[in-house]
């Protein structure tokens, strides 16, 4: 969950990436559809939304606290990034699904959004804390080569 008053929980979009990512990947490999991946990813990063907020739910239930409408409400947006992840990856997916371009172009291009985007989640975490460029560019390439790697072993247990 996020800090108190901070009402986005990037964690979440963080770990959408990379869930994102090992299911475009698994599912390329796996020779799916391009209509069944964008669906599949719509429908995976929404369940694995739900299964957050129901957990964090019952987390702060567990501790002793009382979960109102109000605070599940605000476990369900602070989580919400984790399905924003995969809409850039789905909708690419999407055209290849409407035969904008073939089925591997789209696989390719949902993967190559996901992967940036963990690259990106590297660079604006040293922006946020204030370093400097260069600092913010070699966070970028170790925490996107951190979520590739990531990435390459949920596809391994995957498959």
């Amino acid at each position: 969950m996020p800090p108190p008053g901070r009402a986005v929980d990037y964690g979440a979009a963080v770990y959408g990436s990379v869930l994102v990512a090992a299911l475009v990947a698994a599912e390329f490999e796996s020779d799916v559809e391009a209509r069944a991946m964008t669906l599949t990813l719509l429908a995976t990063t929404i369940v694995f939304w739900l299964a957050h907020v129901w957990s964090d739910a019952l987390g702060e239930r567990v501790a002793g606290a009382v979960v109102t409408l109000r605070r599940l409400r605000g476990i369900a947006v602070a989580r919400w990034p984790l399905v924003e992840a995969g809409l850039v990856p789905a909708g690419l997916l999407a055209l290849s699904w409407i035969g904008v371009y073939s089925r591997d172009a789209g696989a390719v291009l949902a993967l190559a959004a996901s992967v940036l985007q963990l690259f990106g989640w590297g660079f604006l975490a040293a922006w946020r804390t204030g370093q400097r460029l260069a600092v913010g560019f070699l966070s970028a390439v170790v925490n996107g080569a951190l979520g590739g790697a990531i990435v390459v072993l949920e596809v391994l247990v995957l498959h």
